[in-house]
């Protein structure tokens, strides 16, 4: 069984570095009250999630000498990742999305723009690349290399960590403008994962011998193929907790961290080359169960925060078996009613959250 203590950890821990879309997350209620509030984008919660698993988080990235930035700082910090790599510049400004809670919405609503001064505080290349070789350095020292944004220094941080050694993962939200530095990224990845509703057409004649590309379909689940395998495309139809669906933003992350906490937990990701579609398959089973898990709770890592490592790989595990998921009882979601939400302000307003509750079964 699985669990977050993972087999080689007496002697370390596995180390993932990750560069691209880190943020602050606020989703705001009815009133203008803050009912998530924490680290964001796909980089920042995948890191989040395993450091929350038991793995040594390395964000690869500079923040703005803000309030946003030092509330991102502040929670990675909590979660005991590495901040080493990390520093606050007045020149730089912290990414901030928000999202608005609406029960009647088919999917979350998000937003750069500040709902009171409409200021957009958006990722920028700079908040990756200028971290130049000391990021590549510690990329290529690194177990998971992750990235989700195709900038030149992401590039050079995965093609460090391919040649260093370390399984690099990348995530697209979407095909950037420069295609010859998207190749390049392509080429330097292991695993690409991306979203048949973003990228529409796979990457069958870009991906060599090899490949692991996971395409995600939403509420029908996800399909993978191996390049260096059959093409043929194997379908995980998606899983369902048997819960209510609270929020879905960031099941994606859940089943990324799920997936990769599978292969190395099992000794399996330091060989990509030789996994077996059956290790493939499993890996991204346990991912899609803890992705299924995540969407009954508040925010894209409230999952994270009702209940402890072990409980929550315990519960996926179970849904995979196919025994029901049990209730579980953490932290009430305390929605908190600032004296603004703006962007300048809304950090210093917004209380911690607490530290995550054992599950009782």
């Amino acid at each position: 069984m699985l669990t977050s203590t993972l087999p080689h950890a007496d002697a370390r821990r596995l180390r993932v570095t990750g560069a691209g879309f880190i943020a602050l997350d606020v989703m705001l209620a009815a009133g203008s009250r803050v009912a998530y509030f924490g680290i964001g984008g796909t980089t920042g919660n995948v890191l989040s999630i395993l450091s929350f698993l038991g793995w040594n988080s390395v964000p690869l990235v500079r923040l703005g000498r803000d309030r946003v930035g030092a509330a991102i700082h502040r929670e990675f910090s909590r979660l005991g990742a590495d901040m080493s790599h990390v520093r606050l510049e007045r020149s730089l400004i912290s990414p901030l999305l928000y999202q608005f809670a609406d029960v009647t919405a088919h999917a979350p609503r998000y937003s750069f723009a500040c709902p009171v001064c409409g200021r957009a505080r958006r990722f920028s290349e700079e908040l990756v690349d200028r971290g130049g070789e000391e990021f590549a350095r510690s990329a290529a020292a690194s177990n998971v290399f992750f990235f989700d944004r195709v900038t030149a220094g992401t590039v050079r941080m995965a093609s460090a960590a391919r040649a260093g050694g370390a399984l690099v993962f990348f995530e697209p939200s979407s095909l950037p403008a420069d295609r010859e530095l998207f190749h390049a990224a392509l080429a330097a990845a292991h695993v690409v994962k991306y979203s048949a509703e973003r990228i529409e057409q796979p990457f069958t004649n870009l991906l060599s011998f090899g490949f692991i590309e996971i395409q995600t379909m939403g509420s029908r689940g996800l399909r993978f193929r191996k390049h260096s395998l059959a093409p043929d495309w194997v379908q995980l139809p998606a899983l369902a907790s048997g819960g209510a669906v609270v929020d879905t933003s960031g099941a994606g992350d859940w089943c990324t961290a799920g997936f990769l906490h599978t292969l190395f937990a099992s000794l399996r990701g330091d060989d990509v080359g030789a996994l077996s579609y059956n290790e493939i398959y499993g890996a991204l089973r346990l991912g899609q169960a803890m992705a299924a898990l995540s969407v009954r709770h508040v925010g894209a890592r409230g999952f994270m925060r009702a209940l402890a490592a072990d409980s929550a790989i315990e519960m996926a595990q179970d849904l995979v078996r196919g025994t029901a998921a049990p209730s579980v009882s953490g932290a009430a979601v305390v929605q908190v009613l600032p004296e603004s939400v703006c962007c300048t302000s809304l950090a210093s307003y917004v209380r911690q959250p607490r530290a995550p509750l054992s599950l009782t079964f």
